[in-house]
C-alpha cells in the first residue's frame, strides 16, 4: 500500500505539512501496522504532484470543504480507487489546531490515514452485538489523541475491539481508554448496520456539529450502504 499525501492549502505550510505526514508514516509503521499484523503501508509526502508515483492512493489537504462542515474524508471513485481528502478551515473554524490538541490538522489526517489503512475499500463489517459494525478504527475514540515528535495522532483500536469474544483484560485501543469490544469512548461513536439501516451509537456527549456531519448524506457510512449496501 501507498499514500501520496500532497496539500494545496495557503494556510498551513509544506513544512508543517511534512511534520504531519512523518508522524502519521511513523503511527503506521510503529504503532497501527503491528499491532492490526499488516505490512506497514508507505506514506509519504510531495510537494509536487508531478512525482507522485501512478501506484500510489492520494491525500489532498485543501482550504475549503467540498462538503458542508466536513474536517476531512476517505472515498472511492466509481472505478475502485481510493482517495482521501482533508480541509483545514472546517477544522480551525471549530477550534482546532495545525498540529496539536484533540482537533488539529494532523489528527484528521492520522484519523484518515489510519482508516485507510484498514480498510481502503470502505467495504469492511464485523459482526457484533447490534449488527455489523464499519470497521473504522479511529471513529470509536475519536476524541483521544497522542503525540509523536511534538505532533497530536488519533487514538485508534485494535482487532480485539472487533471481537465480541475477547475478553475483558485484552487492550482494546492504544490508549486504553475502552475497557469492551464494540463500545464507544466519550465522545467517539460507531456506525451499525442492520437490515440494510445504519444507526449510529455513540459514547456519550458528542458535539452537534460532528453529529451533523456523520448522520449527512454525503458521510462515509452511506457511501458504505451506497457501495455495499
Amino acid at each position: 500500500m501507498f499514500l501520496a499525501v500532497t496539500s494545496v492549502s495557503r494556510i498551513i505550510t509544506a513544512a508543517d505539512v511534512e511534520k504531519a505526514v512523518s508522524a502519521c508514516a511513523t503511527q503506521i509503521k510503529m504503532h497501527v501496522a503491528p499491532i492490526w499484523d499488516m505490512i506497514p503501508a508507505l506514506v509519504v509526502f510531495y510537494q509536487d504532484v508531478r512525482h507522485i508515483p501512478a501506484i500510489a492512493d492520494i491525500l489532498t489537504i485543501f482550504d475549503d470543504s467540498d462538503q458542508s462542515g466536513f474536517l476531512g474524508y476517505h472515498r472511492v471513485t466509481p472505478d475502485g480507487r481510493p482517495y482521501l481528502r482533508v480541509f483545514v478551515n472546517p477544522i480551525l473554524t471549530h477550534g482546532g489546531e495545525l498540529l496539536t490538541t484533540s482537533l488539529s490538522v494532523s489528527t484528521v489526517l492520522s484519523h484518515e490515514i489510519c482508516e485507510w489503512f484498514i480498510d481502503p475499500f470502505l467495504n469492511l463489517w464485523a459482526d457484533g452485538p447490534e449488527g455489523q459494525y464499519a470497521l473504522e478504527i479511529c471513529d470509536p475514540v475519536d476524541e483521544d489523541t497522542y503525540e509523536i515528535d511534538g505532533v497530536s495522532v488519533s487514538n485508534f483500536v485494535y482487532k480485539r475491539f472487533f471481537d465480541v469474544r475477547a475478553p475483558s483484560m485484552c487492550q482494546f485501543d492504544y490508549l486504553r481508554r475502552v475497557t469492551a469490544p464494540f463500545t464507544a469512548a466519550p465522545g467517539g461513536q460507531m456506525q451499525v448496520r442492520k437490515d440494510g439501516k445504519l444507526q449510529s451509537i455513540r459514547g456519550g456527549f458528542v458535539p452537534e456539529w460532528k453529529i451533523r456531519i456523520m448522520e449527512s448524506p454525503a458521510s462515509r457510512y452511506y457511501w458504505r450502504l451506497q457501495l455495499h449496501g
